[in-house]
C-alpha cells in the first residue's frame, strides 16, 4: 500500500470512528430513557440510525469534494506538520489538543456553543462539529490534530485561541497535497 493510500484509508477510518461513536452515544441516550412506549422507542432508534447514515454520507461526500479542490490558500494558525500534509485538503490547520475533551472545552469557551449541543459533554461538542464538517480531527502521536473549514465559526474561534505562528506573507499554496516547490512523494 502506498503512503497516499494509507493516508486515505486513515482518513476514512477516522470518519468511521467519529460516526460510530456518535451512533453509540445516541443509542445509549435512548436506552437510558425507560419512560418510552415501544412505538416511540422504535421511531427514536430509526431516527438515530438515519441521522448516523446522513452524517456518514456528508463526511464521505465532503472527503471526495475536498480532494478535488487543489491549490487552495490556507490560513493556518499553526505550522502544518509534515506527516499531516496528506490531509491538507481538510482546511485550516489549528494545531493539537491533548484530547477531544480538551478541544470541546476550548471551543465551548471561545465559540459559545449553544446549550442544545452540550448534552454529550465537551468531547460530544468536538464530535458533533466533526460530524457537521465544520472541523476535522485526526489522532496522531497521542494528540488530536485539528483542521477547520475556512470561514466557519469554529475556524474563527480556533484562530482567536491560537494566533498565527507563521508569517502571513507565506501562504501555503498546494498542488495535490504537496507544498509547491517540495519534492513529490
Amino acid at each position: 500500500m502506498t503512503e497516499r493510500h494509507a493516508a486515505r484509508r486513515a482518513e476514512i477510518e477516522r470518519d468511521h470512528y467519529v460516526v460510530a461513536a456518535a451512533l453509540v452515544v445516541g443509542l445509549r441516550r435512548i436506552a437510558r430513557d425507560t419512560a418510552t412506549d415501544p412505538e416511540n422507542l422504535c421511531q427514536r432508534v430509526e431516527d438515530t440510525i438515519a441521522a448516523s447514515r446522513a452524517a456518514y454520507r456528508r463526511l464521505n461526500d465532503a472527503r471526495i469534494n475536498l480532494r478535488s479542490q487543489r491549490n487552495g490558500r490556507w490560513e493556518d494558525s499553526q505550522g502544518l506538520p509534515a506527516p499531516l500534509v496528506c490531509y491538507r485538503h481538510r482546511g485550516n490547520y489549528h494545531g493539537t489538543f491533548p484530547s477531544m475533551v480538551a478541544l470541546g472545552v476550548a471551543l465551548r469557551r471561545v465559540r459559545g456553543v449553544p446549550e442544545d449541543q452540550r448534552d454529550d459533554g465537551a468531547a460530544g461538542i468536538a464530535h458533533k462539529l466533526h460530524l457537521r464538517g465544520e472541523l476535522w480531527t485526526f489522532e496522531l502521536g497521542g494528540a488530536v490534530h485539528v483542521f477547520s473549514q475556512p470561514g466557519s465559526p469554529s475556524d474563527a474561534a480556533l484562530a482567536l485561541l491560537r494566533p498565527t505562528q507563521r508569517p502571513e506573507s507565506a501562504p501555503q499554496a498546494l498542488s495535490y497535497g504537496v507544498p509547491r516547490g517540495a519534492p513529490s512523494p
